[in-house]
């Protein structure tokens, strides 16, 4: 958004990191046009909203956002908002919603393109995969949202390199933590070698899982539980294959308690591997849903080389 704009004559743009700095950013300045995303730290977009107006002057506001959830649209008409965007987008799109809230900016004198800097020039990969997995857990977001018949709250997803080390801790937190399912799932898919840990904990996994339609036919297994996994899991992998361009499989996922013998060999690995960690919350039940992408050393180079052919 920042690149289309800025490449535009006769456009102030102003820029804030959270909710938080956007209010103070209206009650200082007579804002035309508000660009606001709805998963932000500190504050998100939805609070933001319901502390509108804060001045006068007559902001009008498009939601630029990853949240497709049908809830997240209807909570964003509700609160006044007219116009949702969903990431990523089209500059026709962008476009368009400027000229049907009247504004008028001077695209057609410029070969806009031209001006566009490509994000690879300018961003990390770590960057542009940040937005990617964004993208995609909206999407994922979305799949559990219309199987459950529930908002989900979703933050943004951390995207990061750890070390063996880091990832032996991490085991043993979620090896220590009595109150809580770990399930792990291996995926492969276009040179990408990793697998997906799945923390679940809460009181209400049984109901959530009967609301997504599972059931637990044989009580010494924990089907619902691995179906519950499988679901987050496939339905963000779905969603990044429709961005990467990349199919994914998945294998069966398998309780750890029920089986792994654990150890701190990793401890002394150098390995280093590249993380996606996100977690989803319904709001009406006791369960959260975090989730940890791991993807080897081997698949690094990969996802840098899909990162710079994305636009």
């Amino acid at each position: 958004m920042t690149r289309y704009l800025s490449a535009i004559d006769n456009v102030v743009l102003h820029y804030a990191l959270n909710g938080k700095e956007g209010l103070e950013c209206l009650r200082h300045h007579n804002i035309d046009l508000l660009f606001l995303d709805l998963t932000m730290p500190v504050m998100d977009g939805y609070t933001l909203l319901e502390s509108l107006p804060v001045n006068e002057y007559g902001t009008e506001v498009v939601v630029l956002s990853a949240d497709v959830q049908k809830q997240a649209k209807a909570r964003c008409k509700a609160l006044g908002v007219e116009r949702f965007m969903s990431k990523p987008f089209e500059s026709c799109e962008l476009f368009e919603n400027l000229n049907r809230l009247g504004i008028t900016l001077p695209l057609q004198q410029s070969p806009l393109q031209q001006k566009v800097t490509s994000p690879r020039e300018e961003s990390s990969y770590i960057e542009v995969f940040r937005e990617v997995a964004n993208v995609a857990l909206g999407r994922g977001a979305a799949i559990i949202s219309d199987h459950l018949g529930e908002f989900i709250t979703m933050p943004l997803p951390v995207v990061a390199t750890t070390e063996a080390s880091s990832l032996a801790m991490t085991l043993n937190e979620l090896r220590d933590n009595e109150n809580a399912i770990a399930i792990s799932q291996r995926f492969v898919g276009g040179g990408i070698y990793g697998e997906a840990l799945v923390r679940l904990h809460g009181k209400d996994i049984a109901v959530f899982g009967e609301r997504l339609g599972f059931s637990q036919v044989d009580e010494h297994t924990n089907e619902v539980v691995i179906d519950i996994a499988n679901l987050m899991v496939s339905s963000f992998l779905g969603a990044l294959t429709e961005h990467m361009n990349i199919p994914f499989s998945v294998r069966q996922p398998i309780v750890l308690e029920e089986y792994m013998h654990w150890n701190d060999n990793t401890k002394s690995a150098a390995t280093v591997y590249s993380t996606i960690e996100y977690g989803y919350r319904a709001e009406s039940l006791d369960l959260d849903c975090d989730v940890l992408f791991l993807m080897d050393s081997s698949s690094t180079p990969v996802i840098k080389k899909i990162m710079e052919t994305l636009h």
